[in-house]
């Protein structure tokens, strides 16, 4: 019986060094084994949107006013070109009315035309990358900040760590973790 606790003892101190393996996104590690589509946690939004994961890639989600702006995103959340993908996004409103619009490359990213007068709830994003179909759910849309080129994120370390707020993405300058949007 004195082998148990012993046991117990050693699975409660590697339980947070495997999590923290199974969720490297340095190179030359292991895949970005998530377990759901749609995930989100902790990820660099790199153009002010939401993120969320999708298979092995990312999905940044940014509404901007009449708008969405869509990027396709690696396991490091460096953007991948749109030129070989397609997709649509299905847009749900405040007002529960549902439509699903076409995802059109531009640049690095995809737009897509929200209807005019409505005021977005929920998007479900569905692109064919790479001969992978990716999906990413984007809810509570009408409660997040507007993204705007003009409004700067507010972001902070999540120990909340003095000194630590800042204009934009980067790392704690007491304790070095990435520091995350503020809601």
């Amino acid at each position: 019986m004195k082998l148990l606790p012993i046991l117990a003892a050693a699975l409660v101190l590697a339980a947070p060094v495997s999590l923290l393996a199974q969720h490297s996104h340095k190179p030359g590690t292991a895949a970005h084994p998530h377990q759901a589509a749609g995930e989100t946690h902790a990820h660099k939004s790199p153009h002010g949107g939401i993120v969320r994961t999708a298979g092995k890639y990312h999905v940044e989600l940014v509404p901007q006013a009449g708008q969405v702006l869509v990027y396709l995103l690696d396991a490091n959340e460096n953007v991948l070109p749109p030129n070989r993908a397609t997709g649509t996004a299905m847009l749900l409103s405040t007002a529960g009315k549902t439509t699903t619009v076409k995802l059109t490359p531009t640049g690095d990213h995809f737009v897509a035309t929200v209807p005019a007068g409505t005021t977005l709830r929920t998007a479900i994003v569905s692109l064919k990358a790479n001969g992978s179909s990716l999906s990413a759910r984007f809810e509570k849309l009408d409660a997040a900040p507007k993204a705007s080129k003009t409004t700067a994120a507010a972001y902070a370390c999540p120990m909340n760590c003095e000194g630590s707020a800042s204009t934009k993405p980067g790392s704690c300058p007491k304790c070095g973790m990435d520091l995350v949007k503020k809601s």
